[in-house]
């Protein structure tokens, strides 16, 4: 049985507004009530939280993500994804897609068991971050613009191979990513659609006809715009050109200052808004731990400050970038408002989870995932299912 939970005086963004001093109120898992104060009262025995000054959104939604903590997804099994759940709700993370690298089938299947395991084992458990589902990056990408991916792991669309993983997943696969020039990628993009998967066109070297074609064949997602993609050229536009010009494609943002520029994430703002766009870490183990050498699959990785590479000290290499520090990056960098920052890292990603009538925003009947922030941006509280899974101390660090 859950307990009546009431979070009364803070600023609720909504979808349509900001509630000055408003309530919230969550009964058995739920959102009960939400507006102003002066219209509500908590029910006699409730838990009462105090965000007087304080922002509150719903939980954060992150569907691009490979660890935290020091675990990676692909390196430490059920028990390691157990504990990334976990480790999320100091950053007002209540639900993530674990994200996978290029990797040999026997290595993307064995992934995929693992995190329908520790799936089963939290079971929508209150002190964890939801398992939402799975975002293949890769295979099926061109070596090109690997980035950080592994060469051994990236190889053309193996349709028999793909099928299984599907099969396996069980709904569980969301997004995968792609690149749809490679032989065989625009086929596979018309087999992951029809299985009600998003098609992500990223480590790409697609042109814009080539791009085109792609969300014609049912492409609708665009993996960390502006990295690992062929560019904005004013005579040969490229992928990320499309990506901003076509209205079909939502854009993954990286707003960590090192993988997309300030003036270009600013860029696509103007050209996406809030419609188009969906905030993401693309975290790795290094996430919440700072400076030190880590892995990302099978790679050692190295960080040093917000910048994480391979060993090489050039290839990027995901981000230690936490969503709380996402939006408030992406107001400082784009102009946009809270409103928008709650849609492009909430309401925007559980709809691309399935999960938009049961998540992503404060409103009456939903889940009660919640995250109150300082005016900093730092986390005050997590809210998971109507519980308090995570509060800051007066020790924690900012």
């Amino acid at each position: 049985m859950f307990e009546r939970l009431a979070i009364v005086g803070g600023k609720i963004v909504t979808p349509q507004s900001i509630i000055e001093n408003g309530t919230i109120l969550c009964e058995d898992g739920e959102i009960s009530f939400v507006g102003p104060s002066s219209e509500a009262e908590p029910e006699p025995g409730s838990s009462i939280i105090e965000a007087k000054g304080r922002y509150i959104l719903p939980g954060f939604i992150d569907t691009h993500f490979h660890g935290s903590g020091g675990d990676d997804v692909m390196a430490n099994g059920a028990a390691g994804i157990r504990r990334i759940s976990r480790t999320l709700l100091k950053f007002g993370t209540t639900g993530f897609l674990a994200t996978t690298i290029a990797a040999r089938h026997e290595e993307l299947m064995k992934s995929v068991e693992e995190t329908l395991d520790a799936r089963k084992q939290d079971n929508g458990s209150p002190e964890a971050a939801e398992i939402l589902g799975m975002h293949i990056e890769g295979p099926y990408i061109n070596i090109k613009f690997k980035g950080a991916q592994p060469d051994w792991g990236i190889r053309d669309p193996n349709f028999e191979e793909c099928r299984e993983l599907i099969e396996m997943a069980s709904g569980m696969i969301k997004i995968m990513t792609l690149a749809p020039e490679v032989p065989g990628g625009l086929e596979l993009i018309r087999m992951l659609s029809g299985a009600g998967i998003h098609p992500s066109l990223g480590h790409s070297d697609a042109d814009y006809d080539t791009a085109l074609e792609a969300i014609e064949a049912g492409a609708t997602r665009a993996t960390h715009l502006f990295n690992a993609m062929s560019g904005v050229h004013h005579r040969k536009p490229g992928l990320a050109a499309a990506c901003l010009n076509e209205p079909g494609i939502q854009a993954e943002l990286i707003c960590d200052g090192v993988h997309v520029n300030p003036h270009m994430a600013k860029l696509a703002w103007k050209n996406k808004g809030a419609a188009g766009l969906t905030l993401i870490t693309d975290a790795t183990a290094a996430q919440g731990i700072g400076d030190g050498t880590y892995t990302l699959g099978d790679f050692q990785i190295k960080v040093r400050g917000p910048l994480c590479t391979l060993m090489d000290g050039v290839t990027i290499a995901g981000s230690v970038l936490t969503m709380n520090s996402a939006i408030r990056n992406a107001i400082d960098f784009t102009g946009m408002s809270l409103i928008d920052a709650a849609h492009t890292s909430s309401l925007a990603p559980a709809a691309a989870c399935g999960v938009a009538d049961r998540k992503g925003s404060l409103e009456c009947g939903k889940d009660a995932d919640i995250v109150i922030l300082e005016t900093d941006f730092s986390v005050s509280h997590t809210i998971r299912s109507g519980a308090v899974a995570y509060q800051k101390q007066l020790t924690d660090p900012d």
